[in-house]
């Protein structure tokens, strides 16, 4: 029985009802004591109450306590919003909900702002976040720079930095203005790898729109460090000179010709330790497999995302083949992804590795297929052990298995079992050996570790983990301790 005063519906339920409630009444005109009105001249009149904007909004608190006087009318101009935008607002004030999309978001926050609807700003400057990608990072660089979100501004420049040559080729780059460009060109970090690139993509904002942007010479020009160009680019660095405004003086001529310039190359961010996190599972709407792979630079720090696997995965695993190469093992496949000598541009291209082939389910050796078994690379050979064969017959049984891949010949070999049979086991490599920790043997999970000599090829086991773990991952920290996570 209920307690006196006390009501059998959750908090939840007695809110979406009370705002369902004010939603109806608002929808009707029932009780609204103001109108608003977008800018067009056609626009709708959209009845609300007062006080309910009040609560969302610091701005018609103040314009509806202070300076505004109810009229016959009631009518409320909003000149610098439209009704488009005005209504998502509404509907947000309303339902706590905005329908948010890559066309609208920007006009709904600039009115969130304008209106000072702190909550509703917020919701737009997360959406705006989680869809940075090379199409926009110019244009979400430029609003959260000018809408006061540093945060969001220094994310964004770091994700620019990373991927210069990819946004100095867009047409979005040629229609940056001066100041942004110059705000980029200032670091250390622009992820290219001589400066030619800088000062290619400089002559080819310049040359959209000369000889009108000749007049941000003296402030553009010494962002180039002109004593790590090329010859063939210092002397286009001169002619440029030569085109700069009559009149302009020629101390400034004698400045961005090199006498103060910085000589120091700039320092690749994506030379630099990155994490990547490849696939798994998300919960909502349902559980389901992910094949999105996320990137996470500390240096920065940001967090972007990459081209997705080409195949949904549950559990998998990557390692650092050489500068070139990232293996993935996912469940039953094994293939590659190569890139280019930075984390900044992964090919939209899988190779598979011989021995198993993504697009058949037989393997071309003895070896079986491996889900949920683990991989590490160490001394340039890529090392894959336990996990089970999911077409074995008489049930799921743990394999004790390892075999070594190595990249010069294309080729696998087995190298000695391990002592038991284990399926969602970690594994890394530490100070030339292979550790591998937990996982479980069919039946009981273990807590069990081995480290795996390469020169003897022998397994020996160690002092066992506190805690039983299957499906668990381990990572070396720059100290050399191995830190193992997950259940």
């Amino acid at each position: 029985m209920s307690k006196p005063g006390s009501s059998d519906h959750p908090p939840h339920r007695c809110l979406a009802e009370f705002l369902r409630g004010l939603r109806e009444q608002q929808s009707t005109g029932t009780l609204c004591d103001v109108v608003l009105k977008g800018c067009e001249e056609s626009a709708v009149g959209i009845p609300c109450h007062r006080n309910v904007l009040s609560v969302h909004s610091d701005y018609f608190r103040a314009v509806f306590t202070q300076d505004w006087k109810d009229s016959s009318q009631r009518i409320f101009p909003l000149h610098n919003i439209d009704s488009s935008t005005l209504n998502e607002l509404v509907n947000y004030a309303y339902t706590l909900e905005l329908n948010l999309n890559d066309d609208n978001v920007e006009s709904i926050l600039i009115a969130a702002q304008f209106l000072q609807m702190t909550a509703a700003a917020r919701l737009c400057w997360d959406y705006v976040e989680k869809h940075v990608d090379l199409s926009n990072c110019l244009a979400v660089h430029a609003l959260a720079s000018n809408y006061h979100n540093p945060g969001l501004a220094d994310t964004v420049l770091g994700f620019i930095y990373l991927y210069f040559l990819q946004v100095a080729k867009s047409h979005e780059f040629l229609q940056v203005d001066a100041q942004q460009l110059i705000a980029v060109l200032t670091s250390d970090s622009v992820d290219v790898v001589s400066e030619d690139e800088v000062w290619e993509a400089v002559l080819r904002w310049l040359d959209h729109d000369c000889p009108a942007r000749l007049t941000h010479v003296p402030t553009l020009l010494p962002m180039v460090r002109v004593a790590c160009l090329s010859e063939p680019c210092r002397q286009e660095y001169a002619l440029i000179l030569r085109s700069v405004p009559a009149g302009m003086p020629q101390s400034t001529v004698e400045l961005v010709g090199g006498t103060t310039q910085i000589a120091k190359p700039r320092h690749s961010v994506g030379a630099q330790e990155v994490i990547l996190c490849l696939g798994g599972t998300c919960e909502e709407p349902f559980v389901e497999e992910e094949a999105r792979v996320d990137v996470f630079c500390p240096s920065i720090p940001a967090v972007w995302r990459l081209k997705d696997l080409p195949d949904l995965v549950e559990c998998c695993s990557a390692v650092l083949l050489d500068p070139g190469c990232i293996m993935i093992n996912s469940m039953n496949c094994i293939g590659t992804v190569q890139r280019n000598s930075r984390y900044t541009g992964l090919r939209d291209e899988w190779r598979a590795i011989e021995g198993i082939l993504p697009e058949h389910r037989e393997p071309l050796r003895e070896s079986p297929l491996r889900q949920a078994g683990a991989l590490a690379s160490l001394n340039g050979r890529v090392y894959a052990a336990g996990g089970f064969d999911p077409f074995a017959y008489g049930g799921v049984k743990a394999l004790a298995s390892v075999d070594a891949y190595d990249p010069r010949s294309d080729s696998w070999s087995a190298v000695a079992a391990l002592p038991i049979g284990l399926m969602g086991l970690a594994m890394v490599a530490c100070k030339g050996r292979l550790y591998v920790f937990g996982g479980e043997d069919t039946e009981d999970v273990s807590n069990a570790v081995f480290a795996y000599d390469p020169a003897a090829n022998t397994w020996t086991r160690l002092a066992d983990m506190p805690t039983a773990r299957s499906g668990c991952r381990g990572c070396v920290a720059p100290n050399g301790l191995i830190y193992v996570t997950g259940t």
